[in-house]
């Protein structure tokens, strides 16, 4: 999962989190720029593969949406599994409504997000692309353009135990309110001095330590192997 946090106006954090074989969460990385973009995410990424990781199969990588990020991704590893956070993306669409469309929004997201298997979710798709069309047009573009980003996972077909943590990028963010907790009311940091990269090392450490398995672990042996199929090159 790759997401940002903002440390202050002027820095924002860059930050990866792993999940291993057996569900448990890892803090990678994490780059400082001085905001979530191309340059930042890049050094990110460089900097992971520089220090040797690496996958035998697909990487499975939950984003939120940042164009920066996804291009980063696409970068270093080509052929990546990438999945646009449904929650971001349902929050985005509902600042676009009116209120009284907001529960049937809701009812729509939540089926997408309990549903298994690529046709069940493409059905769900579709009556999100019908009922969002003749009400909202900046709605239904925001939804299109996100396409099959949304629906990575599904097309797996791995158990929807997974949905909860992996259609999301919740587990990253709760990280970063545990980092906020640790850096307290630390709010500015010296640009010519390493501090903020060491005051965001300690925090994301510290909130490392109270990481719990995430929900569904028993079936990422599933995703595992799901990712480790490649799909047939097109003719």
């Amino acid at each position: 999962m790759l997401d940002g946090i903002r440390l202050s106006k002027d820095q924002t954090a860059v930050v990866a989190l792993g999940i291993d074989s057996e569900g448990r969460k890892h803090v990678l990385d994490f780059a400082l720029g001085s905001s979530e973009n191309l340059e930042a995410s890049r050094e990110l990424m460089s900097r992971i593969v520089n220090r040797g990781f690496h996958c035998d199969h697909r990487l499975y990588v939950v984003l939120d949406g940042s164009d920066a990020l996804r291009s980063a991704v696409a970068e270093f590893f080509a052929d990546a599994v990438i999945q646009r956070c449904l929650v971001h993306k349902e929050r985005n669409i509902k600042g676009k409504l009116s209120k009284r469309h907001w529960g049937e929004l809701s009812r729509l997201f939540t089926r997408l997000r309990n549903v298994q298997g690529i046709k069940a979710a493409e059905e769900v798709f579709d009556e999100l692309k019908e009922f969002l069309k003749p009400i909202n047009a900046e709605a239904y573009r925001s939804l299109h353009e996100a396409g099959d980003d949304l629906l990575a996972m599904h097309r797996l077909n791995v158990p929807s135990t997974l949905h909860r943590s992996l259609l999301s990028t919740n587990a990253i963010e709760n990280s970063f309110l545990n980092t906020r907790r640790k850096l307290g009311r630390v709010t500015r940091f010296r640009a010519e001095t390493d501090q903020a990269s060491r005051w965001l090392s300690y925090a994301l450490l510290e909130a490392e330590k109270g990481f719990r398995k995430i929900s569904g672990h028993a079936s990422t042996g599933l995703l595992i192997a799901a990712l480790a199929r490649r799909e047939p090159d097109p003719e």
